[in-house]
C-alpha cells in the first residue's frame, strides 16, 4: 500500500475539517476534509509543544502543538508507537519547538481529531520557518483551485493547466460540502503570518492597551500567549524590545496580566 502523503497545513484549517465516512473496509485509512479541499490522512506540523500529559500507568501520552494559528492535538501509545518517538516525549519537557509527523485520528462520540505520532524531532526557528512558508505556499496553491472552481472553470480545463486531478476532486467536494469555504478568513490568516498587516505608528495610542490587546489575541487556546510571540507582533507595530519588557512588567504589577507558566502570559 502507497504511503500518503504528509500535508503541511496550519492547525487553523486542520481544526475547522470534517472526518470524511468510511467507504470501503474497517481498516480503511481515516481521512478529514478542510474548507480549502486538502483530503488528508497524514500531517506534518512545526510548532511549539506546550504540555505533555503521560496518562495509563506511564502508557499513553497526550499533548498539544501549538503553530500561532491554533493548536493540534497529538497522542502516542507506548505499546505501538515507534521507540524514538516514546523515548522523545518522555525526555522533553515543555515548552520545546518540534517538527512531527502524524496520521489523522478521531476519538469520542464528537469525533475529536487528534494526530497518532509517527514521527518526532526538536527543530529550530529556521526549520519552523521553511515550515511555515511550504504551508502557506501549498494554502495559496489549493485558494486558486477553489476560486477557478467558483467561477465555472470547468475540472478538464484545471487538469489541461496543470493541477493535480486528486486536488481538484477534493476542492469540488469541499464546495459541496461547506455552505461556507471563507476564504478570505485563510487570506487574512496569511497575512498576518507573513506580516503584511502591519499598523502605522500612531503617538495617541496606549501602549499598555496596545500590548495588553496582543495578550489577548495572542491566547490561542486558553493557556496563555508567548512571550516570543508577543515580542514579534509588537515589534511590527514599532515597539522596542526593552519597551515591550517594560509594559509587560507594568501589566503584571498592576494585575492586569499573569503567568499562569514560564513565559506565557494571560489577562487576569
Amino acid at each position: 500500500m502507497t504511503r500518503e502523503p504528509a500535508w503541511r497545513i496550519f492547525a487553523r484549517e486542520f481544526n475547522d475539517s470534517i472526518v470524511l465516512e468510511k467507504k470501503g473496509e474497517e481498516k480503511e485509512a481515516n481521512y478529514i476534509l478542510t474548507r480549502l479541499g486538502a483530503k488528508i490522512n497524514r500531517i506534518l506540523v512545526v510548532g511549539i509543544m506546550e504540555n505533555r500529559n503521560i496518562l495509563n500507568e506511564n502508557s499513553f501520552i497526550t499533548g498539544t502543538v501549538n503553530d500561532l494559528t491554533g493548536t493540534i492535538h497529538f497522542s502516542a501509545d507506548k505499546n505501538y508507537s515507534n521507540p524514538s518517538v516514546w523515548k522523545f516525549l518522555t525526555s522533553r519537557d515543555p515548552p520545546v519547538r518540534i517538527a512531527l509527523v502524524g496520521k489523522v485520528r478521531t476519538y469520542g462520540e464528537s469525533k475529536n481529531l487528534d494526530l497518532r505520532i509517527e514521527n518526532i524531532a526538536e527543530v529550530d526557528e529556521l526549520m519552523e520557518e521553511y515550515w511555515k512558508l511550504t504551508a502557506i505556499r501549498n494554502l495559496l496553491y489549493r485558494i486558486n483551485i477553489i476560486r477557478e472552481l467558483q467561477n465555472s472553470t470547468d475540472k478538464g480545463t484545471l487538469e489541461k493547466l496543470g493541477f493535480p486531478k486528486t486536488y481538484i476532486e477534493s476542492s469540488s467536494l469541499a464546495i459541496e460540502l461547506f455552505k461556507d469555504l471563507n476564504i478570505d478568513f485563510y487570506l487574512t490568516m496569511v497575512k498576518e503570518l507573513i506580516g503584511m498587516k502591519v499598523e502605522e505608528k500612531n503617538e495617541n495610542i496606549d501602549p499598555e492597551k496596545s500590548i495588553l490587546d496582543l495578550v489577548e489575541k495572542l491566547d490561542f487556546d486558553g493557556k496563555g500567549a508567548r512571550y516570543d510571540d508577543i515580542m514579534e507582533n509588537a515589534l511590527k507595530f514599532n515597539f522596542e524590545r526593552s519597551q515591550v519588557d517594560e509594559i509587560l512588567n507594568s501589566l503584571l504589577d498592576k494585575g492586569l496580566i499573569y503567568e499562569p507558566s514560564v513565559n506565557y502570559f494571560k489577562i487576569s
